[in-house]
């Protein structure tokens, strides 16, 4: 008898944000939710396969679920399910199997988990609804909440093998996003993320994400609204005013650039040239200045020459971001790219992740000190071991503080007093 669910979720925000409206349609539904770490009877792991080393993670988290509950049952769901079903059937233990059309229907499935040692339900084709039904929320954190509005990519970069695993690119009902911004509101959360695989491309009728964004601050009462990832091509000037003058708008932008020569953007498919990425964070840093861009980039791209990584490496160094999600290029079957010539070996793959990586750090903690005794609002998330309260700004800055009364999903301004690692630290200015 299934009675405690635990859940390991891998990959991007769209992941977090399902698991996390699961989550809650397990728990409405009478089951007990417990922590990773806790002996379960069905650990869910919704699998992320973007890159062979996420695969790989994915098996390991199968691995982890035996070891932490063997005599549980285990459904793994999601991406590595869309790209190679038969394989992730065939890992021990494993006794569920659902692809990101079927896993929505979650609880249809858990009686089966008693009869059978392994059943796979994986559609012909990804159907147009992969959205949470009505009523099921992303309940997140307990602070934030992901609201995912968008799924699919039109799309075709050549590396790319999301569009495979998450079908075309389609939009969430436009009143829908704001009837559940309303009921995440009423249920206590201070911010929401919006959140899909090409976020910039929501479409649903005559609706954009301009016009999303710009309803859902007039509709709801959420003190909060961010967004996640979003392409280049896709940030509009109306979106950007809206963050100059609209204070519950989120000062953050992640913007993935992936590289930083023409060459290889041109030979990626990417829609767009350095020359766009540097005008556009130009112009976002002129209108707010205090704003956090970050942005993805990738090592190792087949034809990606010493002059090539220079090129990418003396962007970044004058760019105005604030920090860096290195990845090294994996070539993904299926893809484009897959067959391209000119590859990188590994050795020189890492080698240039590493020196990103601290390109990255050294960035962020350019961007953090700015802001040494400047008051920032921040919401607090939780307590740590060593009694502060932690918390992030609008512009994405992670600030501790201390406090006698609990704070916990509070919204206080804190003064910065000073930097550690990428952190800052400061001193509540509001009690």
């Amino acid at each position: 008898m299934i009675k405690t669910v635990n859940f390991r979720t891998l990959g991007c925000r769209l992941n977090h944000a399902e698991s996390d409206a699961l989550q809650f349609e397990l728990q409405q539904r009478g089951y007990l939710i417990v922590g990773r770490k806790q002996t379960a009877d069905l650990t869910i792991i919704n699998s992320c396969a973007v890159t062979r080393q996420a695969e790989a993670k994915t098996r390991g988290a199968v691995a982890a679920a035996r070891r932490i509950s063997p005599r549980g049952k285990i459904a793994v769901i999601g991406c590595y399910v869309q790209l190679d079903p038969a394989t992730v059937a065939g890992l021990d233990g494993v006794n569920l199997v659902l692809d990101n059309s079927e896993k929505y229907r979650l609880l249809n499935y858990i009686d089966q988990l008693e009869q059978e040692r392994c059943s796979i339900h994986v559609a012909s084709t990804i159907e147009e609804n992969t959205f949470s039904p009505a009523g099921i929320i992303a309940k997140g954190s307990g602070t934030r909440a992901h609201l995912k509005i968008q799924d699919g990519c039109d799309y075709r970069c050549v590396y790319c093998i999301v569009p495979f695993l998450r079908g075309p690119s389609r939009g969430r009902d436009f009143h829908a996003c704001i009837a559940e911004a309303v009921r995440l509101k009423e249920q206590g959360f201070r911010e929401i993320v919006l959140t899909g695989v090409n976020l910039g491309s929501y479409r649903n009728g005559a609706y954009g994400l301009d016009d999303l964004v710009a309803a859902l601050l007039q509709e709801s009462s959420i003190e909060r609204l961010r967004l996640s990832s979003i392409e280049p091509d896709l940030v509009s000037d109306r979106l950007i005013e809206m963050m100059q003058t609209e204070s519950r708008l989120c000062r953050h932008l992640h913007i993935p650039l992936q590289h930083g020569s023409d060459a290889i953007l041109h030979r990626m498919g990417r829609r767009y040239r350095t020359a766009r990425f540097i005008e556009l964070a130009g112009k976002i840093t002129q209108k707010i200045p205090s704003v956090c861009i970050g942005t993805d980039v990738m090592v190792g791209f087949p034809g990606e020459d010493e002059t090539c990584f220079r090129e990418m490496v003396g962007l970044l160094e004058r760019l105005p971001i604030a920090y860096l999600h290195v990845f090294r290029y994996s070539p993904r079957p299926g893809t484009a790219a897959a067959r391209l010539e000119d590859s990188v070996p590994d050795k020189v793959k890492k080698e240039r992740s590493v020196w990103l990586r601290e390109l990255g750090e050294r960035k962020r903690h350019h961007f953090l000190r700015r802001f040494i005794g400047q008051d920032l609002a921040v919401l607090y998330e939780k307590k740590t071991k060593l009694g502060l309260y932690r918390g992030l700004s609008d512009n994405y800055i992670t600030v501790n503080v201390k406090s006698d009364p609990q704070i916990i999903n509070q919204i206080k301004t804190a003064r910065v007093t000073h930097i550690q690692a990428a952190e800052a630290f400061g001193e509540l200015i509001d009690g």
